[in-house]
């Protein structure tokens, strides 16, 4: 199952038609076509009665490959990252709690990526990681057209217990170490869906 976020409406890739039990007000398709793309997106924006279209067919991922040739794409890499203390790090970032990630260079391997920015937003270094998690999607709007944005994301440790300092010319103004009752009562309610998709499978 591929899902791909725009704001807070999602669309979905998936073979498994139980899927469509997830959302509230759902446009369901057994089929996926090229053209269908601007359709989606004027959908998604202009429709406040549709939160989800759910693209179910047997091969999921030949139709998500499909999709993805009508849009720019940007690869990244971020981290969510625990400390001995079982606390999380989350950055502030234009009003929202957000992980750190950012965009991976020319030459850059993903998981080096992923480390260098966690590094860079967040001031914090010892950084290992332990894992793989879920790569996630999401699609917004340039100059140039729409751009459909891969973020690689790692479960990462650390002992680190130095300041954290935010990367300011980022537009993060705060970074902190958050526990779970923490993490329920502020970020859960004011973060991105695809951060909240990340949380629930992590």
């Amino acid at each position: 199952m591929y899902k791909v976020f725009i704001n807070d409406k999602v669309i979905c890739f998936t073979n498994n038609s139980n899927v469509v039990n997830e959302f509230t007000s759902v446009l369901k398709l057994n089929f996926y076509c090229a053209n269908l793309t601007t359709t989606f997106l004027r959908v998604l924006g202009e429709d406040n009665s549709t939160s989800a279209i759910v693209i179910n067919v047997d091969d999921f991922e030949n139709a998500f490959e499909e999709f993805k040739k009508d849009f720019n794409l940007i690869d990244a890499a971020g981290g969510l990252v625990e400390n001995e203390n079982g606390k999380k790090l989350f950055i502030y970032r234009l009003d929202k709690w957000d992980l750190p990630k950012g965009k991976i260079e020319r030459g850059e391997g993903v998981e080096e990526a992923a480390v260098r920015e966690v590094e860079e937003e967040c001031g914090i270094d010892g950084l290992v990681v332990e894992k793989k998690l879920i790569d996630t999607y999401h699609i917004y709007k340039m100059k140039s057209g729409f751009v459909l944005k891969q973020t690689y994301w790692f479960m990462m440790t650390t002992n680190f217990c130095g300041e954290l300092v935010p990367q300011l010319e980022e537009d993060i103004t705060r970074v902190e170490w958050l526990d779970q009752n923490e993490i329920d009562k502020k970020v859960l309610s004011n973060t991105y869906p695809s951060i909240l998709e990340l949380l629930r499978v992590s």
